[in-house]
């Protein structure tokens, strides 16, 4: 049986104090963890327009942006209300008029579009680019 020992402690990058904790402080210097990575993290730029033009398939522009459990949701969402027919097709207003109309998915998808721009520019907002 092969067995594979892994340190449990490693040396401070600053001062070389031995540190029991790698995902705490030196204590002896108060240098930043060595464990994780504590730098800023350099997001690249995603564009409103194109993030509202993949959300045209349902959640396709939430997974562009990164965000992923958004993604899902609108895809299973929409894709239950239109696909698997668990909207309502006929509205009041359609059953007076005879005439089905589509509240559920389609309203829920048409959101999504405009929920992809929206992140989008917030996101954008934050990572700190100016508006186009």
């Amino acid at each position: 049986m092969l067995r594979i020992d892994m340190a449990s402690e490693v040396l401070c990058g600053k001062c070389g104090a031995l540190l029991t904790n790698p995902n705490a402080p030196c204590p002896r210097c108060g240098a930043a963890a060595s464990g994780r990575y504590q730098g800023p993290v350099a997001r690249t730029r995603k564009s409103p327009l194109v993030a509202a033009a993949l959300a045209v398939v349902p959640g396709l522009g939430h997974f562009y942006l990164g965000e992923n459990k958004k993604g899902i949701a609108f895809l299973i969402g929409v894709g239950g209300l239109e696909f698997f027919g668990f909207d309502l097709d006929l509205s009041f207003i359609g059953a007076l008029i005879g005439v089905p109309l589509e509240i559920g998915g389609g309203s829920l998808w048409l959101f999504s579009i405009v929920d992809a721009y929206r992140t989008a520019r917030r996101l954008e907002a934050e990572a700190g680019f100016s508006a186009r």
